[in-house]
């Protein structure tokens, strides 16, 4: 069998009929008797060359050597047969720059649960305690972009977006979002933190939360019972709380229908509007509507993602408790906030004009039972409501 045809080199072969096809013809040659020399002077190419296609041969089945040694014509659906000569990946097996294997799986193995974005993957690593001179944001962007993993949004039907407030025209503290967290969720929790806080007594089991609006702002108190009266007076403590650093403007409070509040009552609502009167304050409910809570039940998320799953190791008693939700109510008030375009909550309340927004925002964390119970024990109802308007004075 004559050669003398070739008329292109291998790098041009390669070009116009592919790396596989211009191979398959140099291993035929060499089945055929052909020296290495021969390939390389006929195909104008290195010796090297024709010798790293002949030990790529090693990869072949039966089959594959089959048709190469007996000349026989390779049908199109057999190609897939001769993959073992096509060119291997040029990807460096690592990079100073890029995480490792193990890291990186790591963070896999998180945007599988919480489908998480960049820059909310590397809050969350940083609030578990990794290092984060090795989990830089560049770097954890890299794993997003070669891996091609997405962030998971919910949209409306016809894609548009619409905002509950005009957030250029309310001003801080104008519109806040009330609302209560049940902490034992097996949804939300490890196992072994659930049981920590429903089988120890000092432990509390409901979260009370209330948000700004504007300025995402939040003030958090805790209870081991739910019921209306710690409701309205963890509301009066809030109120009193932002008059004493000179926030006068008219303030509207939110919240559902549940029986820690109003429970849907009209006649309830008026009384509760009637009592904040004189704080220039009034309350509404959402009337079944769930997303005008949206700010407040959004912010329960990142309570179990960044306090409770992070930090419950750490919490074994009520003093641990009181601790580390103190460190949280500061830390969720000073961080970056994606719904703030990267804002903190701090920041967008200076940005408002107050130059106490440090003061505001280290509100104390307290557990409910332990200033409003002995009242209710030893006083009645209406003596209560008399004592208790300046709810700071019971705040040690």
């Amino acid at each position: 069998m004559s050669y003398e045809l070739i008329l292109m080199s291998y790098k041009e072969s390669c070009k116009e009929e592919g790396v596989v096809i211009t191979r398959i013809k140099i291993l035929r040659m060499y089945f055929n008797n052909v020296s290495c020399k021969e390939i390389c002077k006929k195909w104008d190419c290195n010796k090297n060359t024709v010798s790293n296609i002949i030990k790529k041969c090693s990869l072949a089945n039966n089959e594959a050597l089959e048709y190469l040694m007996n000349n026989i014509n390779i049908p199109s659906n057999k190609l897939c047969l001769f993959d073992f000569l096509a060119n291997g990946s040029r990807k460096p097996l690592s990079h100073c720059r890029c995480l490792d294997d193990l890291e990186s799986q790591i963070i896999l193995d998180k945007h599988i649960n919480t489908k998480y974005g960049a820059k909310r993957m590397y809050n969350h690593l940083r609030r578990q305690g990794h290092n984060m001179c090795v989990y830089t944001l560049a770097k954890i962007k890299g794993v997003y972009k070669r891996n091609g993993l997405k962030v998971k949004k919910k949209r409306s039907a016809n894609g548009n977006r619409r905002d509950l407030y005009n957030y250029d025209e309310i001003e801080a503290f104008e519109f806040l979002q009330y609302d209560v967290k049940q902490i034992l969720d097996l949804k939300a929790l490890p196992l072994d933190i659930y049981k920590k806080f429903k089988n120890n007594p000092n432990l509390p089991i409901y979260q009370w939360t209330m948000i700004d609006v504007k300025t995402r702002v939040r003030f958090l108190a805790w209870s081991h019972n739910i019921n209306s009266h710690f409701g309205f007076k963890f509301l009066e403590f809030v109120v009193v709380w932002l008059r004493s650093h000179n926030v006068y403007c008219k303030m509207n409070f939110q919240f559902d229908g549940g029986s820690e509040f109003c429970s849907a009552s009209k006649r309830k609502l008026s009384i509760w509007n009637e009592k904040l009167k004189k704080y220039d304050v009034t309350v509404s409910d959402t009337e079944g509507i769930k997303w005008k809570q949206n700010i407040v039940e959004r912010s329960h998320r990142t309570d179990d993602e960044e306090f409770y799953c992070p930090r419950g190791e750490y919490i074994n008693s009520k003093d641990d408790f009181l601790r580390e939700s103190q460190f949280w109510i500061m830390y969720f008030n000073n961080r970056s906030h994606m719904g703030l375009d990267g804002d903190t909550p701090k920041e967008r309340l200076k940005m408002s004009g107050y130059c106490n927004a440090n003061s505001i925002c280290n509100f104390p964390s307290f557990i409910l039972e332990d200033y409003y119970k002995p009242l209710t024990d030893f006083f009645s109802g209406v003596f209560l409501e008399k004592l208790s308007y300046n709810v700071l004075t019971y705040y040690p």
